[in-house]
């Protein structure tokens, strides 16, 4: 690309584009980042520069760019039948042959077998928040309409998606809706009952509890969690955590929704994180992995006690009014499986163990030892580098998220996308990446961490 072509862009964009999750003013100043093209776990840049996708898109790129196989399978598809609405029990045979491909990857003990597919995560948890209390009307208990979730959970913007979202920022132009309600988060190294992993009590999981006396269990709905809270900052479950939520919402008869957007289709090593925590859901959400971005998609996954007392109890002749115009879209459901054959056929998650480990032992080498370093943590390719000033939990320089995305700014000087998210650098690469690539990508981590940190000589 020409400079002034590139240049056009720019301004075109300054002009036109409105970006999310970006500050208007500082936008229009500096411009946008434009990409071009990508190529396995490489994106190229306007200025000429091939740079290291460390963050994979937003989580979701498992395969890599540039995979022509799902290119040539949406087009095919296209030149067929685009798009038919799932409307009054139409249906393509993409979306079915998806549904029936899932089916088979989802561990066959959970009795997941049924599918409604959605454009991304947030209509996704919208959607099953509706199956929640239509599951719960059908047993005749109209009055369970609450939803209890995480603090430092992320479960999307929509109206209900972002009421469930535990992370307070989000809340700054819109209302938590009266029906959700956040609990404590797992967040051991900032644990809120001030205790260490040595007198772990699980407290946070017992506060869910709490919060289900105080609120009158007959009147939840549902539980929803991540299986690692990712946009909260990669945080893990302390051990046996996850069971114990599954254990209080089945004494409750409250449905668990399990939100694999993140960690589903192999992100942390297994294909989705009830298998590797061990659990149960009543409901399952996924998005990102299972189409690699190529086309967007998203979808609930019902447990069959769910869709049996549905379709069994529910008011007869009264259908589902949760309709989304793009559910079950024939082209992105041919992305999605063309997207899974590659992740097969590949063996990626597998690879996503191996480069995980990988990945985590050269974090942990490099920067393990790091003064402004305060924990290293992840599962696979999912890896959070947090950060806080020596001896304290207070932010680098006393000035909230500033270091963390200062590093990110070093990232991309020097050929790499690392994602800062409050006090923590975060990695998520494609799948597909190696070791020569991995080496790389902490190796400019390393160096943009000790790039950052000469701004802040005591921390």
């Amino acid at each position: 690309m020409s400079q002034s072509e590139y240049a056009l862009l720019e301004d075109l964009d300054r002009r036109h584009v409105v970006h999310p999750i970006t500050e208007f003013r500082a936008h229009e100043k500096q411009g946008p980042r434009l990409i071009l093209g990508g190529k396995g776990v490489r994106v190229d840049t306007a200025d000429g520069r091939s740079v290291i996708d460390g963050f994979a898109g937003l989580w979701n790129i498992h395969v890599g760019h540039g995979r022509t196989e799902i290119a040539e399978a949406v087009s095919a598809q296209m030149e067929r039948l685009a798009y038919y609405p799932a409307f009054w029990g139409y249906s393509t045979e993409p979306a079915i042959r998806l549904a029936e491909r899932l089916a088979k990857l989802f561990p066959a003990d959970r009795n997941i077998s049924r599918f409604l597919f959605t454009t991304g995560g947030s209509d996704a948890n919208e959607t099953n928040f509706r199956l929640a209390r239509f599951y719960h009307a059908a047993n005749g208990q109209t009055e369970r309409c609450k939803v209890l979730s995480r603090r430092s959970g992320y479960h999307g913007v929509t109206r209900a998606s972002g009421s469930a979202t535990g992370i307070p920022i989000y809340h700054v132009f819109t209302d938590v809706s009266p029906v959700h309600h956040h609990v404590a988060a797992p967040y051991c190294l900032r644990c809120e009952y001030g205790k260490t992993a040595s007198d772990c009590a699980m407290d946070c999981i017992e506060d869910v509890e709490a919060v289900i006396q105080r609120e009158g269990p007959e009147t939840i709905s549902a539980v929803i969690t991540e299986p690692i809270l990712g946009s909260g900052g990669i945080i893990m479950p302390p051990e046996g955590s996850l069971q114990r939520l599954q254990e209080i919402c089945q004494a409750h008869g409250i449905l668990l929704i399990l939100d694999e957007v993140i960690t589903g289709f192999g992100r942390i090593g297994k294909w989705f994180g009830m298998e590797h925590f061990d659990l149960s859901p009543d409901l399952v959400s996924f998005a990102k992995g299972i189409s690699s971005g190529y086309m967007p998609l998203g979808g609930c996954a019902l447990s069959d006690k769910v869709y049996e007392t549905i379709r069994d109890k529910g008011p007869q002749g009264f259908p589902f009014l949760c309709g989304l115009t793009y559910n079950n879209h024939a082209s992105s459901c041919a992305a999605a499986l063309a997207n899974l054959d590659i992740i097969e056929r590949e063996g990626l998650v597998e690879n996503a163990r191996e480069m995980g480990d990988y990945m985590h032992r050269c974090l942990n080498e490099n920067l393990g030892d790091h003064p402004l370093v305060k924990e290293i943590r992840g599962l696979g390719l999912m890896a959070a580098v947090e950060f806080a000033r020596p001896g304290t939990l207070e932010p680098v320089g006393g000035l909230p998220m500033a270091f963390a995305m200062s590093v990110s700014e070093h990232c991309w000087e020097r050929g790499a996308i690392a994602r800062s998210m409050w006090e923590t650098m975060s990695l998520a690469p494609p799948l597909c990446i190696n070791r020569t690539e991995l080496d790389e990508l902490v190796d400019i981590l390393t160096q943009s961490v000790h790039a950052a940190a000469e701004a802040y000589p005591e921390g």
